[in-house]
């Protein structure tokens, strides 16, 4: 028919030019195509028979029966050279809501057989089948690619997403255990076609991510072990990151979405801010070598878990707590040398001070600053010792001076020194007064060690702190047999709770100095002490370590909370002026948002406390409320 209609059409091409331009009329060519639309493939019988024939064929060979494919392309062809409405209505349409039902059907049949795995690989194969019968069998003008994408796309997919997602056995939490990245991703790449998909998958991952995370920061055992605790949800935070990265083409949807669920449980436990401070401790105290310091090789390594321990860092919510955990421990390592590096204790502030700013790291940096000074100090007060004083000190005195404020200092209280270190602290002070007029010294006796030598089987040259130096020279003179703990508590004037852990390390643990009676691992005020003559070792050089708890107690965490709490009173009080200061007139939801937003980048203030700390600025007459509104307030200049 169309090439009799060519040879029509050129016979009349005159009066296709003039006549039918003229008076408008269809051209000679699509007046045929309607003719033969209208009395051939549209008339009743041949129409319902051309689309049933269709049909059949193209489910024929969906179930693997070979078919003449250049009949059906020619077919379509003709169809959609009738017009796009012709093929639309005449074959696309039935075809769609034919393919529909057939996958309707399909999909029960492969899900109730398949594991999930499985069933996406089914899927995968039907869409790429489709994809190329539509390809080879349809029209090359007008495809119907698209639309039977989408519909199977939503009967396999957008039906069953729940179903796949929870299928016991093999459903998303039991791939993301195994890490099965292949199967991850044909997941997350089939149901991102489907609106709703990728949100489905995000929230069970997050949902999974968060029980496995509560297990850990609940667990009694991993409580235990900071160390353990911290290197546990590292390795859960790697983990998914990696599996993101790889499965979920490193979706930045993804990882807000695991960033939030490691924010919530981390700050479950309120313990977290001291145990990735200890963590932290732990990696940079390392293992010094004996000549060199840290090897580069321990340095590289601590380096990285820094940084994966500073992952856990940014999702504390109290980041004031964790500085006052941190300022602690860093403050052991440098009065004790015990860091491994000082320029990664540099790198470890540099990073926190990107963190959280200037102020966050200014004391820490101060800390260093007065390492260094002490330094000086030191080499000064050794030449003044020599030349001014004109004696010698009989001890070798090492003083690091700090700066209140910059460090975790106590008001301990004084323990009485020996007459000798007495003297040489004396020395000093007068040195150090001498240079700075209007300062005050204060002993922190608690936070010294001393090298000592030792008579027992040999001398033994002996590292501990200065608690067991003033214990242990207690028995330095052979007229002093034993001595009970009360005796020793008014000869030191040591506070109980320390002396306790004292005269235990010195007489229960690995280095029994002195020996205790009764026998026991506990000291009670009731024991006696005596010097151990029957010490040995087959070391000449050893430490003697104080017996501390690396985590806190019970109590000394209340202890901290409070304390916190009260540095806290001043910044809220510093916020509400600062905002009110700036807006004048306030609501009060609006001013406790506001100040809350500009707090959370160290703690989340309670608004009951906010609250409070208002009232207190209204009786200090900072702000009123509003005469007739009380919920509103004002700056008072």
């Amino acid at each position: 028919h169309k090439r009799s209609l060519t040879m029509v059409r050129d016979i009349l091409m005159y009066m296709d030019r003039t006549f039918v331009k003229q008076n408008q009329k269809k051209p000679v060519y699509e007046m045929g195509l309607m003719l033969f639309c209208t009395h051939c493939t549209r008339s009743p019988r041949v129409k319902e028979r051309i689309k049933k024939l269709l049909l059949q064929l193209i489910q024929a060979e969906r179930e693997g029966e070979k078919v003449d494919r250049d009949l059906i392309r020619s077919t379509t062809q003709m169809l959609l050279d009738m017009g796009k409405n012709v093929y639309a209505e005449d074959f696309e349409k039935p075809f769609m809501d034919s393919s529909k039902q057939y996958f309707m059907v399909q999909s029960q049949q492969m899900i109730s057989s398949s594991s999930m795995p499985e069933y996406l690989r089914q899927v995968e194969a039907k869409l790429h089948e489709e994809g190329e019968r539509v390809t080879a069998c349809l029209s090359s003008d007008w495809t119907s690619e698209h639309g039977i994408k989408s519909v199977v796309e939503q009967e396999l997919i957008g039906r069953h997403m729940k179903t796949l997602i929870t299928k016991e056995g093999s459903g998303l939490v039991r791939l993301l255990e195994e890490e099965r990245i292949d199967d991850l991703r044909r997941m997350f790449t089939l149901f991102s076609c489907v609106a709703g998909g990728q949100d489905l998958i995000e929230e069970q991952m997050a949902e999974h991510v968060s029980l496995k995370g509560k297990e850990i920061v609940e667990s009694q055992e991993n409580q235990q072990d900071a160390l353990m605790y911290v290197s546990k949800l590292i390795s859960l935070k790697e983990q998914y990151d990696d599996i993101i990265a790889r499965a979920f083409r490193g979706d930045k949807s993804f990882t807000t979405k695991l960033n939030k669920s490691f924010e919530v449980f981390v700050n479950l436990n309120q313990r977290s801010p001291e145990y990735v401070s200890l963590a932290m401790d732990n990696y940079l105290r390392g293992s010094k070598g004996k000549t060199s310091g840290a090897s580069t090789t321990n340095e590289e390594q601590a380096e990285v878990q820094l940084e994966r321990a500073l992952q856990l860092f940014r999702f504390l919510q109290e980041k004031d707590l964790f500085e006052r955990y941190y300022k602690q421990h860093l403050a052991k390592r440098l009065l004790n040398d015990r860091s491994q590096s000082e320029d990664l204790e540099r790198k470890v502030i540099q990073m926190l001070k990107a963190e959280c700013g200037y102020q966050f790291t200014a004391k820490l940096e101060g800390m260093f600053k007065d390492m260094g000074t002490s330094r000086d100090l030191q080499a000064s007060f050794r030449q003044h010792a020599q030349h001014v004083e004109h004696s010698d000190l009989g001890v070798e005195l090492q003083v690091k001076v700090l700066t209140t404020g910059f460090w975790p200092t106590q008001a301990a209280a004084q323990c009485q020194l020996p007459p000798e270190i007495e003297h040489a602290c004396n020395v000093f002070k007068r040195f150090y007064l001498a240079k700075h007029n209007g300062r005050q010294l204060t002993w922190q006796t608690n936070m010294g060690n001393a090298d000592m030598k030792a008579r027992y089987d040999r001398i033994y040259q002996v590292n501990m702190p200065s608690y067991h130096m003033v214990v242990l020279l207690l028995f330095a003179s052979e007229s002093t047999a034993s001595l009970s703990f009360q005796e020793i508590e008014v000869a030191t004037r040591i506070p109980a709770v320390d002396l306790k852990r004292t005269l235990q390390s010195l007489a229960c643990a690995h280095f029994k100095l002195l020996t205790k009676e009764p026998k026991g691992k506990e000291v009670a005020q009731e024991d006696t002490f005596s010097y151990n003559t029957k010490f040995t070792h087959k070391m000449i050089k050893f430490k003697v370590s104080g017996i501390a708890a690396t985590r806190e107690t019970s109590e000394e965490v209340k202890e901290s909370r409070n304390k916190m709490n009260e540095d806290r009173n001043p910044q809220i009080d510093a916020a509400v002026v600062r905002v009110m200061k700036a807006r004048r007139v306030m609501e009060h939801n609006l001013l406790i948002a506001e100040v809350t937003k500009q707090l959370q980048a160290r703690f989340n203030p309670n608004p009951m406390i906010i609250k409070k700390r208002i009232e207190g600025l209204i009786d200090r007459d900072f702000l009123q409320r509003q005469h007739g509104n009380h919920k509103v307030y004002e700056y008072l200049a």
